[in-house]
């Protein structure tokens, strides 16, 4: 039985052969993925990111969640490339279709408030990996050689784990409208529940998708992120659908779309909480001033 170790990569294929072997579409060897529409996909992990649990291989992928706590040190073009992976794995997930996984081995490290990486092995597994099932943080499982069973329902809020698994705590799932939404304080998402309860996205007024139990889906979304100073309050968390979720955190006009959701959705919901929203205002200008100053010539860096 292959075991984690055995994983270990010894070699270093090169990236454009290894996309060229799938017959991906080569883009920059710096990516972090690659796919083509409808697949094969492929995606790049750290054998460190890796877990073995009673004989079963598995990473959890956690993109969207490290570009969200490292949105004000990375660069945008990192943030860029964690976006692609939590997307990759979304499509994947949804589609029930497997991924190719290149696994890496190197070195790490955080220069300054950045982090740096370096990769010294690359190899290819020779065997798919499946998405199965999301974790109580909705970050999806993905395990080595496994296919998904035949009464997976990736549209099933509660898709149960594998039994080989330790069931995690389940996330908090507040109960009272047709709108679903999974975050951190439960007081607080049933406030923001309640602000939703037409399912419809506080920012572009779009209603969420339709969940399989004929309610809206819509993601909680910290305005100011708990880890820049923003504090866990309903007035600084919105209920938004999944597209205007990621172009908050990763799209070119981030910056703007926090204020408007500042001014635009949350004060004029609180309008006799002026101050408060004042000093969000300035915590984002201070996100901003961050991100701006954090621009270096590898944003720019291109394949010869």
């Amino acid at each position: 039985m292959t075991t984690l170790q055995d994983l270990t990569p010894t070699t270093r294929q090169r990236v454009r052969d290894i996309v060229n072997h799938l017959g991906i579409a080569m883009t920059t060897k710096y990516d972090w993925c690659f796919s083509n529409p409808g697949g094969p996909y492929l995606v790049n992990i750290w054998h460190d990111q890796m877990q073995e649990e009673n004989g079963v291989i598995y990473f959890v992928d956690r993109a969207s969640a490290w570009g969200e706590e490292n949105r004000a040190t990375a660069t945008q073009t990192q943030l860029n490339r964690a976006s692609a992976v939590s997307s990759l794995i979304q499509t994947a997930y949804y589609t029930k279709a497997p991924v190719n996984v290149a696994i890496l081995d190197g070195t790490r490290k955080t220069v300054g408030l950045r982090e740096t990486s370096q990769a010294k092995q690359r190899e290819l597994d020779s065997v798919l990996w499946y998405p199965h099932h999301k974790e109580a943080d909705g970050n999806i499982r993905v395990i080595r050689g496994k296919p998904q069973p035949d009464n997976f329902d990736p549209y099933d809020e509660e898709q149960p784990q594998q039994k080989q698994t330790a069931a995690p705590t389940p996330p908090n799932k507040v109960k009272g409208s047709g709108t679903a939404i999974f975050e951190r304080d439960s007081e607080v998402v049933k406030a923001v529940k309640q602000r939703a309860a037409n399912g419809c996205c506080e920012f572009c007024g779009q209603e969420g998708f339709k969940t399989a139990s004929g309610g809206f889906y819509l993601e909680a979304h910290h305005v100011i992120p708990l880890n820049c100073g923003g504090p866990d309050d309903v007035r600084n968390v919105v209920a938004i659908c999944a597209d205007d979720h990621r172009r908050a955190h990763f799209g070119e006009d981030r910056h703007a779309v926090r204020d408007k959701m500042i001014w635009d959705v949350l004060a004029v919901h609180y309008p006799n909480d002026t101050e408060f929203f004042e000093a969000m205002d300035e915590k984002s200008l201070e996100i901003k001033r961050s991100a701006s100053g954090q621009r270096k010539l590898e944003d720019h860096r291109m394949d010869n």
